[in-house]
């Protein structure tokens, strides 16, 4: 009988989402079959031969096939996991009930017989007789295969794959129709893609690899381009490179005709494949076969291929490979990609001027002559110095405006070559030669004569990094420097030579000669930043006299001063502050100061104490100030808003060393709420304005309340703050109302744009930027998108689409309108114009990066995406830009395979990052980049993704925030380039220090309604079900509403308006229900029954999980000692309740109760998270209601939530660029300040009107 159909990938990994069945009669075209072998017996023993086939070849020609390995022989890891029909593997949500095998990826494999002593075998001797009946099998690390990379790589941990030893082999599947389809094989059990053998096996499948994959592509491409001639398809095929790294050349077409021949020939669309050009002229070559040709074997089934039209469910269809579009490029990031992607991609812009090879192997060969002399200078003992006198800057002293060495005069300001040096060396030049690939910066330092004291032959110099010695490495411009705000003094010795060095700030692309180089930005070693040079500063320290005219001194010692703690003074010359660490503190401030653990310590300055001896330290006296939101349950009222912001000062006092431990922290503000009275001075307002804004209402006697009676009401006469720092925020609140009213919001492209989570939080955040535009290729997305964000104009089309189209149109091709995927009818709206957008923001996808999957999908367009956003860039040149992606993304390697920018071979570490940041800096971005954790800005979640913020040269390069919320977690958020660089950490991590504490599960979803899922009589049936169990099942009903949680139902819940468990209790819970909702979409997924079932017997305690399951309910990967979780010792999780003064872990796509993410539980009811409460968790208002394309599908939606970037976080982000831009416009009118009353200061600084009768409450 022939083989069940084999489930799409899809289907595997999100059961719950089905696509539409195609019939056999529904006009679709017959699809090409893919090459299918299987054994001829039952028993999946080959009856075939391995040495000779039928149909051998008459070989007058000499055409080669290639001779089997060695013979070889495959030793067992101890205790793998054997496969069989019960087998889970970690990550895989199991079948929902239907008879589809699952797909899985087989990593680090072997295959062998295993009657043979586990002889090594390639897969062609499944199709081969060599009188020896032979059995098939593998083994390998196994894991579940994702449709979309999106969803490997979420979480923040990353469990080890799972060593399988897997069954028989029965067949092995290539589809060669399709280029970038992976090779199968299928078990009992299940199918499994073939990613990267293991290196005893790699020859082995290298055999069997090779003619197949050749053969895939000239098939797909004949299919492709039926007109192609050979000249085209091998300039494209010498492109490319194989699994193995290695780069295609034409003989490798040669050495496997003999296979390549016999595949096109068996193939279903042979006649059409060998009347394409460069098939034609391949073939010619090939030997001919003394038998006719072999009919395709009826036992081959047909893989049924998603057409273009995109039948079936269009949010499948878009993720799969067949689907995706070339890759589409501006020249500027073709140029920087070039050897480093293995796709050919197609370029929107004239191709490159031809590179005069004779011109550059003489600049080659003339640097390395240049190199050599620089050595040799460097390896010479004491140089010849002379000085004039009449170059002395000032009389009587060592100051000199010029020096000469060696005959060569040196003046302030030239850039000269110091040998590097290491420790215990005094130069390395003296041990080592250079070679070819040498440059100058290999062996030099770069730097600045600021000044020179030529007496005592030492010069002050200020340092550069070459691009190679920061984190772009091996992909920097060869000639491009930073300057860094480090300096000091060395010895004129030690100078070799000076170099030209161009200052181009402005300079678009630079035009600067071989041997020179050239400078635009300054470079942060520890925070990683790259930002414009500072030329007002370069510009005032030139114009100083030596020592003064250092750069980078005045840095250093006003870091030095703020070590030390200064007294401030009043105009009457009185103390009434201190100054410490940058930042000013005075009496009567609110300040946070260092707690042990939790966020910081809140404290009221009453009096400031400095030392009468030089060794003590100043002190602070405070009296206590406490949080609303952290009083107990039983002190707090019912109707008393549990807000993070509200805050109450006490009669308790604390003294601390202002300079231990760095014990104050920043200043607060902290009026007091009756200010807020008048129409014109809203709370929230106040509150939105920054993160440093509270209000106070009620002082107790002590910061452990006891009883809420016990608060007196705080009135606004008694209320005595700093009135030089309220005075100065409340200019500032002015500035920003008045520059957010004058200024015009800045037009905003979304690209992958999911739901618009990313750039609606910078928007909300900032309050200075329009989303316009947004491009989103999942249909349900996209509609999602739309409808809440109705003034967006939201492409459902691939980002490449839309490039292409809005290159092409702008230059006036005559090009076809692309159709708005979610109808395949409707043109999609113009596209934006260069000048148009001011900020991108892109959370583009990217291949999954575990260390297994060096090899997977290397040629999927879907990869590539990086260079799709860099190009938008590229040709929008917005004025700011925004990336997110996982951590991962930092792992992303590139393999340089041919002809590059770089002159680089092999695997580049990081390589995905380090391009990205070459083409930011290319394209004239400042930037800074860091791992975020949602949870420290007031997300109820675990999620740490890496961020980039970038800005055009000449803007104000917006801030990383910093945490708002404190997160009681260890995992560090620093990031590792290389041994020799140091860690960039620019993320303050340290507990006891953020103005909040954490937003736990309960603040986030403690008022939605309660619901448990029904239960299913028939499991157990009432027979079974105890008298005390079933008692309180039936009082827990009265309590608790009941839904039915059928497979066959689209959803277990509510939707529409219905009301709410309680008033929202906290200020989460009151920002998501500032607007009504028009569907609360407050429902599950529906479960199989068993594991309906299993649900319902998990106590209703945190962190309660399978293990309190009775031993019936019980499945494989929870009892059986050979599962993933059993060889873990039985780690917990599976059916994880979740603990609701904990925060929910990593929001992923995957939501089920066996899934790699299990903890999915309610933390109060019978069922899981609904996706109301999984919204929350992202930081989305009730408001925000998710679609879907046709029926309603909640795993759709779970998708769209665990792919969105958290609210909260963006709209930290969106903060920071709000004070960017608002420093900027500050900047350009501070000539033309014009100070104007100000009723709010008028009111907190002086009288505000405030009516109480309740006088025995005031202070």
């Amino acid at each position: 009988m022939p083989p069940r159909r084999r489930p799409t990938a899809f289907e595997v990994s999100f059961p719950g989402e089905k696509e539409d069945e195609v019939s056999s009669d529904s006009g679709v075209a017959k699809p090409f079959p893919s090459f299918h072998q299987q054994s001829r017996s039952s028993s999946v023993t080959s009856t075939s031969s391995l040495g000779k086939r039928k149909g051998e070849v008459v070989d007058n020609r000499e055409a080669k096939r290639h001779k089997l390995p060695k013979d070889a022989y495959y030793k067992a890891l101890k205790d793998p996991i054997k496969e069989t029909m019960t087998l889970v593997i970690t990550g895989e949500d199991p079948s929902d009930g239907d008879d589809d095998k699952p797909i899985r990826e087989l990593h680090e494999f072997t295959i062998f017989d295993p009657s043979r002593r586990n002889e090594l075998v390639t897969l062609e001797a499944l199709e081969q007789d060599d009188g020896i009946d032979r059995a098939f099998e593998a083994a390998g690390y196994v894991k579940p295969h994702y449709l979309s990379e999106e969803d490997e790589g979420q979480e923040e941990e990353q469990e080890e794959p799972q060593y399988v030893h897997l069954g028989a082999i029965m067949r092995y599947t290539v589809d060669y129709s399709q280029e970038s389809e992976p090779f199968y094989i299928e078990t009992e059990c299940a199918w499994y893609i073939l990613r990267e053998p293991s290196s005893s096996y790699k020859v082995f499948y290298e055999h069997f690899y090779s003619p197949r994959r050749l053969a895939q592509i000239i098939i797909s491409r004949a299919l492709k381009r039926p007109n192609e001639d050979f000249k085209s398809f091998l300039d494209r095929l010498t492109k490319r490179v194989d699994m193995f790294g290695r780069t295609y050349v034409q003989e490798h077409i040669w050495d496997n005709l003999v296979d390549i021949n016999e595949i096109i020939r068996e193939s279903e669309h042979a006649k059409k494949i060998m009347a394409v050009p460069f098939v034609k002229t391949i073939l010619q070559r090939a030997p001919q076969s003394i038998e006719p040709q072999r009919i395709p074997r009826n036992t081959r089934p047909l893989v049924r291929k998603q057409p273009k039209n995109l039948i079936g469910n269009p949010d499948i269809s878009v993720l799969k490979s067949e689907n995706q579009n070339t890759t589409c490029v501006t020249p500027r990031i073709a140029k920087l990609a070039k050897g480093l992607f293995r796709e050919e991609m197609m370029v929107l812009g004239p191709p490159p001027p031809p590179v005069n090879k004779a011109e550059v192997e003489a600049l080659k060969n003339k640097a390395a002559h240049n190199l050599r002399q620089l050595i040799s200078r460097a390896k010479a003992g004491n140089k010849k110095i002379t000085y004039r006198k009449d170059d002395r800057i000032k009389v009587g002293g060592d100051y000199y405006s010029s020096i000469t060495i060696e005959g060569v005069e040196y003046k302030m300001g030239d850039v000269v070559l110091f040998p590097i040096k290491l420790a215990g060396d005094e130069v390395r030049l003296k041990a080592v030669q250079p070679d070819k690939s040498s440059r100058v910066d290999h062996f030099f330092w770069f730097a600045k004569i600021i000044y020179i004291m030529a007496e005592s032959h030492q010069v002050h110099v200020q340092w550069f990094n070459h691009g190679s010695q920061t984190i772009l490495n091996e992909l920097a411009h060869p000639q491009e420097l930073f300057l860094s705000d480090l300096c000091g003094h060395d010895t004129v010795n030690h100078i070799v030579a000076k170099v030209t060095v161009h200052y181009l700030p402005n300079e678009v692309d630079p035009k600067v000669k071989a041997g020179e180089y050239f400078c635009k930005f300054s470079h942060d070693i520890k925070t990683g930043v790259f930002a414009d040079l500072d030329t007002k500063r370069i510009e005032l320290c030139n114009s100083q006299r030596p020592p003064d005219n250092c750069p980078v001194c005045p840095l250093l010692e006003e870091i030095d001063m703020q070590k030390t703690v200064m007294p401030l003074k009043d105009n009457a010359g009185n103390i009434n502050g201190l100054a410490f660490a940058g930042v000013s503190y005075h009496l009567e401030d609110f300040v946070l100061y260092r707690a042990e653990k939790g966020p910081a310590n809140i404290g009221y300055i009453t009096q400031i104490v400095f030392p009468s001896r030089m060794r003590d330290t100043a002190k602070v006296t405070m009296r206590k100030v406490g949080r609303i939101s952290d009083l107990d349950d039983e002190v707090l009222p019912e109707g008393v808003l549990r807000d993070e912001r509200h805050l109450f000062i006490t009669d308790e006092t604390v003294k601390v060393d202002v300079s231990e431990d760095s014990a104050l922290l920043q200043v607060i503000y902290v009026p007091c709420s009756e200010s807020f009275e008048d129409p014109s001075a809203n709370l929230e307002d106040w509150l939105e304005l920054s993160y440093d804004h509270f209000y106070v209402l009620y002082s107790f006697p002590r910061l452990a309340v006891k009883h809420w009676d016990e608060r007196k009401k705080t009135r606004w006469q008694r209320h005595e703050v700093c009135s030089q720092c309220c005075k100065e925020i409340l200019e500032k609140r002015k500035g920003i109302y008045k520059f957010l009213k004058q200024t015009k919001p800045l037009a905003t492209l979304d690209l992958f744009g999911g739901v618009g989570a990313l750039s609606r939080g910078l928007a909300d955040g900032s309050g200075c930027l329009k989303v316009t535009h947004a491009v989103e290729i999942a249909p349900s997305a996209a509609r999602t998108f739309a409808i809440n964000s109705p003034e967006t104009t939201v492409y459902n089309q691939c980002a490449n689409e839309i490039l292409r189209y809005a290159v092409k149109s702008q230059l006036k091709h005559d090009i076809e309108i692309p159709k708005q995927i979610y109808d395949n009818k409707t043109p999609i709206s113009a596209p934006p114009k260069p000048g148009d957008i001011k900020v991108i923001t892109a959370g583009f996808p990217c291949q999954s990066h575990s260390t297994l999957n060096i090899y997977k999908n290397a040629d999927d367009p879907k990869s590539n995406l990086i260079l799709t956003t860099l190009s938008y860039l590229d040709y929008y040149s917005p004025d700011f830009a925004y990336f997110e992606n996982v951590p991962g993304f930092l792992r992303f390697s590139l393999r340089a395979t041919h002809e590059n920018e770089y002159g680089l071979s092999g695997d580049v570490d990081m390589g995905g990052v380090k391009l990205l940041l070459r083409s930011l800096i290319d394209m004239h971005y400042q930037f800074q980049f860091a791992l975020l954790q949602a949870a420290h800005y007031g997300t109820p979640q675990r999620r740490v993704r890496f961020f980039l913020v970038a800005a055009k040269t000449g803007q104000v390069l917006p801030a990383i925030p910093q945490p708002t919320h404190d997160f009681p977690d260890s995992t560090s958020l620093s990031i590792k380039f290389a041994d020799k660089l140091d860690v960039i950490a620019p993320i303050r991590m340290a507990h006891g220090t953020a103005r909040n504490r954490c937003v736990t599960i309960k603040d986030a979803i403690g008022d939605l309604p309660r619901f448990d899922w029904l239960r299913n009589l028939k499991h157990p049936s009432p027979d079974t079900e105890d008298k005390k169990r079933k008692d309180a099942r039936r009082r827990r009903a009265r309590e608790v509403a009941a839904v039915d949680c059928n497979v066959k139902d689209t959803y277990s819940g509510f939707s529409g308006k219905i009301g709410y468990h309680i008033d929202p209790k906290t200020r989460y819970q009151k920002q998501a229900r500032l607007k009504e909702t028009i569907d609360i979409q407050h429902y599950t997924r529906c479960l199989l029954p068993r594991k309906v079932e299993r649900v319902l017997c998990i106590p209703l305690k945190a962190g309660a999980d399978y293990m309190s399951l009775p031993a019936d309910r019980y499945e494989w990967q929870i009892a059986d000692p050979t599962s993933s979780v059993g060889r873990r010792n039985y780690i917990r999780g599976l059916y994880g309740r979740l603990d609701q003064n904990k925060v929910f872990p990593t929001t992923v796509t995957n939501v089920d109760p066996t899934a790699k993410q299990c903890q999915v539980l309610n933390p109060w009811c019978h069922r899981m998270v609904t996706v109301r409460e999984l919204a929350r968790s992202q930081g989305f208002p009730d408001s925000f209601v998710f679609k879907t394309i046709g029926k309603l599908n909640v795993v759709t939606i779970h998708r769209q939530i665990g792919n969105a970037v958290p609210l909260p976080l963006a709209h930290a982000l969106g903060r920071e660029l709000r004070e960017s831009l608002f420093n900027l416009w500050n900047r350009k009118r501070e000539d033309a300040i014009v100070i104007e009353d100000d009723e709010l200061a008028r009111g907190v600084e002086h009288q505000h009107l405030a009516n109480d009768s309740d006088d025995d409450m005031y202070v």
